[in-house]
């Protein structure tokens, strides 16, 4: 024993010869808090938001107030960092039966809220968990290596635009390794959808009956996950190139940021018609199997971000196509609509893609900038079980051209207050990316002038079209399926059992063709033409003042989003005014 104890001491102060700098040097721990807090109020008309039934016939109003706040904690040893993100979303008086979403079912009214401040604003639960990663230098690698693990945001893993393929955050893990300067090479070997830990499982009849853990029966989730490649290359100074490659995989029901409710399947879960929830462990359950595998996919996406700057003259162009296939075992009330077996495999080939054109050019205190972007879509009459035509995001966050200046169809300075955003299946063009399963076409001019370095003001148009034309007697259901009443339609089909008023699911999207009067091919490809300003006053360090304004047009392709019945339909023009006080520290 005295001898290994002699023998340790030695190479102990071997060790301190050899590396002394590793003992007597090592860094200080560091500890700071980032952060901003938002104060935002809002009047808006006809948004169709909070009262979420996607319907801009109403002509409703709303005009709230409500504060934000966002805490990044950061540790630092060395080169070594942790991050833990937090976020508060309150409304401004107690907006339903609690004064949180946790505490009382029913009780959020704010969308995008996590509670509200009631009387003496006592409020609990209501912290969200944002971030939660470690970033540090990989040793044993020649080049400069840096990895990032836990809950992260996804930044500029994918893309350098926000929202055109991976936007907000994501559990796993990113690798950047810094070949030359101007050469990294940006791996995103794993992005953590779904994790199959319980539910279903692979078993199959009566064996899936029970599960631990309080899990239902009918939970079918698979092991989704997806991998993104996306290397940034500096060919010469002013321009910058992103190529891309990501793969996406999922087995049954999916997050609803990846798969949205388009064309007739949805991401899972529990689908409402007439009075009978149906869940994809029931309706697309795999009778081969007897598993809840009825969904089946697998996609993948190319793209190229490029960034010009060539003195006053910037031009940002972007393109992605889509490939892969995604089956579907087609349940028993959609067999007879489509043509297809109860029972049977649907194989839908995926042909997709976008384009996304932004220029701008700097004149003194001026900058004009122009966009025009185009996103595949399907025609009315498909179904989407044979092909998926429309571009579909790994998760847009809500946020596609939210850094244009759109105050309506994407975030505005009120990032919760956007048209329709509560109806993100089909009803919001910031996150399905095109218009329903239809695609889209948007052309739009900016103009911003900077008054002083504190002060400046922007404004701009937009006209907004479908790449397919939509079918404006559709019948609108924001979940991915849709219904029509059987004496209005005979021949499609029996109904559901267990229906009081005896509804029968039809295929389609959110915006379905009218399979009874209409026209199948669709009608019409304008949606309206907007119109939005900005102003923003710096006038303190660490605090800016933003007021927003947006007015939409609403174009005949609206009408789809009006009512359940086809007479009378009518889309009326949206409003928003914003006014935000944020201060970033």
């Amino acid at each position: 024993m005295r001898r290994i104890f002699v023998l340790a001491l030695t190479a102990l102060a071997l060790l301190g010869v050899v590396t002394p700098d590793a003992f007597a040097q090592a860094p200080t721990p560091t500890f700071k808090i980032n952060g901003l807090i938002d104060t935002v109020t809002t009047y808006s008309r006809n948004a169709s938001n909070y009262g979420q039934d996607g319907d801009f016939a109403r002509n409703d109003t709303q005009w709230y107030a409500r504060s934000r706040g966002r805490f990044d904690v950061i540790g630092e040893v060395g080169k070594a960092k942790a991050v833990l993100g937090l976020e508060i979303d309150l409304a401004f008086g107690q907006t339903g039966s609690g004064d949180n979403n946790i505490q009382t079912a029913g009780a959020q009214v704010c969308f995008g809220c996590t509670g509200s401040y009631d009387l003496n604003t006592d409020v609990r639960t209501v912290l969200e968990l944002k971030w939660l990663y470690t970033e540090f230098e990989v040793p044993l690698i020649p080049v400069p290596t840096v990895m990032r693990v836990g809950a992260q945001p996804f930044g500029s893993a994918a893309t350098y635009k926000v929202g055109t393929y991976a936007t907000g955050d994501f559990a796993g893990l990113n690798i950047v390794s810094t070949i030359t300067p101007n050469v990294k090479i940006n791996v995103t070997p794993y992005v953590a959808v779904e994790e199959q830990l319980v539910g279903q499982n692979g078993c199959a009849g009566s064996a899936c009956n029970v599960y631990p853990f309080g899990i239902a029966p009918n939970q079918v989730r698979g092991d989704d996950w997806a991998f993104i490649i996306a290397p940034e290359i500096t060919p010469f100074k002013g321009l910058d190139l992103k190529p891309m490659f990501s793969y996406f995989g999922a087995n049954g029901e999916t997050s609803g940021s990846a798969r949205l409710g388009r064309g007739g399947v949805g991401q899972g879960g529990t689908i409402t018609v007439g009075n009978t929830a149906l869940t994809v462990g029931s309706a697309f359950r795999n009778p081969n199997t007897g598993n809840g595998d009825g969904i089946n996919e697998n996609r993948y996406t190319l793209g190229l971000d490029a960034r010009l700057r060539l003195g006053a003259f910037s031009l940002d162009p972007s393109i992605y196509y889509q490939f892969g296939n995604r089956r579907v075992v087609v349940p028993t009330q959609l067999a007879s609509p489509s043509g297809l077996g109860a029972g049977s495999i649907a194989k839908a080939d995926i042909s997709a893609g976008m384009v996304d054109i932004r220029a701008g050019y700097q004149i003194g205190p001026l900058l004009l900038e122009g966009l025009f972007m185009f996103a595949s879509g399907n025609k009315a009459r498909d179904t989407t079980l044979k092909n998926v035509n429309y571009y579909q995001v790994l998760s847009a966050d809500t946020g596609y051209l939210a850094d244009w200046g759109n105050q309506l169809s994407s975030l505005g300075i009120d990032y919760f207050s956007a048209m329709n955003e509560a109806q993100l299946s089909a009803g919001y063009p910031g996150n399905t990316i095109g218009w329903d399963k239809y695609g889209r076409y948007q052309m739009s001019l900016k103009a911003s002038y900077f008054l002083t370095p504190s002060l400046s003001a922007s404004a701009g148009v937009s006209a907004h079209m479908t790449h397919r034309a939509i079918d404006t007697d559709a019948i609108t259901q924001n979940n991915g399926f849709a219904v029509v009443p059987i004496s209005t339609c005979p021949g499609l089909g029996t109904p559901i059992p267990g229906t009081s008023n005896q509804l029968l699911t039809v295929p389609g999207g959110g915006l379905l063709p009218n399979y009874c009067q209409g026209k199948q091919d669709g009608d019409t490809n304008y949606m309206g033409t907007e119109f939005f300003a900005t102003v923003t006053w710096r006038f303190a360090p660490g605090l800016s003042w933003d007021n927003g304004f947006g007015y939409f047009i609403a174009g005949q392709g609206l009408d789809a989003f009006t009512g359940s019945t086809n007479a009378g339909r009518s889309a009326k023009d949206i409003s928003i005014l914003t006014s935000r006080v944020r201060f970033t520290f």
